[in-house]
């Protein structure tokens, strides 16, 4: 194999490996839309679970503020 073929060549697997290690724009797509999807779920799930707890909270001063009125009215 002369110079001119061997450097062609080696230009060729080269090109031919990066390709394979570069990922196609679909693929960059795909990833980002996963990634996003994943964040709007756990956004959710954050969302969710602060509404529970604000429930309880409000719940527990309710409860509390029965008690006290209820002690009053025992008194």
């Amino acid at each position: 194999m002369d110079e001119g073929n061997l450097n062609s060549f080696k230009k060729l697997l080269f090109d031919n490996a990066r390709g394979n290690i570069e990922s196609s724009p679909h693929t960059d797509k795909q990833r980002q839309w996963r990634a996003k999807k994943k964040d709007q779920h756990n956004r959710t799930q954050l969302s969710i679970h602060r509404l529970l707890v604000e429930q309880i909270n409000e719940s527990h001063q309710y409860l509390s503020d029965i008690n006290e009125n209820f002690v009053f009215f025992l008194c």
